[in-house]
């Protein structure tokens, strides 16, 4: 009860100011790919922490993927605007909601920086909020499929992580 009524109560934010609005689409939409340009830039312009998180993220992105892919083999929650037909600040696919996908690979992003204590870490976590929120704002995520995809993160980027530790991939040393 409690993820569906703090879904409602960010949603219906939404159509109140149309610069927030507009920021909030701007962040389910287009914030995720700059981020990723962004981080790229990075591993080609930054220094060592950078290089090494932009490998960790590389390595865990497919894992998580993966464990995405898992999830929805046994669980299946429908978006917000599916259960409570409502209309959505943008175009969503039907797919299922829990875990989300944005809210997975922007916190791999922002956790990777935070393993190697990147100084870009602040930024990219407010990225990863940003993005986060702007998909239970704009009505295709519940808060609970949020959580969902930072855990996601966690565990793939663990799992990458021992996978570097068993495969001896130094250049991901801490």
């Amino acid at each position: 009860m409690i993820n569906k009524d703090l879904f409602f109560l960010i949603f219906n934010l939404s159509g109140q100011n149309p610069i927030i609005d507009q920021l909030m689409i701007f962040g389910t939409n287009e914030l995720i790919y700059l981020t990723f340009l962004f981080v790229l830039l990075l591993a080609v312009k930054g220094g060592i922490k950078e290089k090494k998180s932009f490998l960790l993220i590389i390595l865990s992105l497919p894992i998580a993927v993966l464990i995405i892919k898992g999830v929805h083999l046994f669980v299946y929650e429908p978006r917000p605007f599916v259960t409570f037909n409502l209309t959505p600040l943008v175009s969503e696919t039907l797919n299922a909601a829990f875990p989300s996908r944005h809210a997975t690979i922007s916190a791999v992003i922002a956790f990777a920086f935070i393993y190697f204590k990147s100084k870009y870490t602040l930024p990219l976590l407010l990225v990863m909020v940003w993005i986060s929120i702007s998909r239970v704002y704009v009505g295709v995520h519940y808060p609970l499929d949020l959580i969902g995809g930072w855990a996601t993160a966690v565990i793939s980027l663990t799992i990458a992580l021992q996978i570097k530790k068993i495969l001896k991939i130094g250049f991901l040393r801490a």
